[in-house]
């Protein structure tokens, strides 16, 4: 048994290595790893080392050592296990399972013979269905000369161009530090989530939309004409469905002819 402690040596996740299950993707572990950008910009999982992935046999079972009594907010998408379909990037179709996404440690849960699991070989994933929600696993550009790999929830995609939805959490505590070190406050852990949106465009990495110029950079080959199309249309980046017309409009851009 061993802990990973994820932020301020209070909030901690336990993996507890049980049994093996078919099909091989819930049979290894693999952890958030991060690598160079490429010189060409473009990250795909074919130009990952396969060395750099550390795997653990065995299914890991999760619980929060901190007691959910001692903060404000949930870890989880939702609380309740959601029937779903996982599909790995072989085409195995897995049904009948049911998930829950853990935001906070950005794991995929399921159950499994009424004890909860998680998906330990995420990279191996070509998508998590979970009622009207796909999930995915995706390499994305961490800064500007790193990426790193988690869950997102794909907004919306085309031919060419992929819309995605990554939550994150991090957990703070509430107290009050005066000018000398003077204490207060509620002590109170709390949850905040910071969501963005992301675009990935074929094999990319996938890349921060922080704004309308960080935006317009990314689709930097049809750059004019996406910035005249969203100034005509009024279209927000903050908007889930102005991003997927962009989207639309830049893959048509991509067509030949256009």
């Amino acid at each position: 048994m061993h802990d990973k402690y994820l932020s301020m040596n209070h909030f901690k996740i336990i993996t507890i290595s049980t049994f093996l299950i078919v099909p091989a993707i819930l049979a290894a572990q693999t952890d958030l790893s991060y690598y160079t950008q490429g010189a060409s910009g473009n990250i795909s999982l074919s130009s990952i080392d396969a060395e750099l992935i550390q795997v653990i046999d065995g299914v890991s079972t999760v619980h929060y050592a901190m007691s959910r009594a001692d903060f404000n907010g949930s870890p989880y998408l939702t609380e309740e296990f959601v029937e779903g379909t996982m599909t790995t990037l072989d085409g195995t179709v897995v049904p009948g399972l049911s998930y829950r996404y853990d935001i906070f440690g950005d794991k995929m849960q399921f159950l499994i013979n009424r004890d909860t699991a998680t998906i330990n070989k995420p990279l191996a994933l070509r998508s998590v269905e979970i009622g009207e929600r796909t999930f995915v696993y995706e390499v994305y550009m961490l800064d500007a000369n790193r990426v790193a790999t988690g869950y997102f929830e794909v907004a919306g995609k085309n031919e060419h161009v992929t819309i995605l939805y990554r939550r994150e959490i991090e957990i703070e505590q509430d107290i009050y530090v005066a000018n000398y070190g003077g204490g207060g406050g509620t002590k109170e852990f709390i949850m905040k989530e910071d969501n963005s949106y992301y675009l990935k465009y074929g094999t990319s990495a996938a890349q921060k939309i922080n704004s309308k110029k960080s935006l317009l950079k990314i689709l930097s080959d049809h750059q004019d004409q996406v910035k005249r199309y969203m100034k005509k249309h009024r279209l927000s980046v903050k908007k889930k469905e102005d991003l997927l017309a962009i989207a639309d409009y830049y893959s048509n851009l991509l067509e030949p002819g256009s």
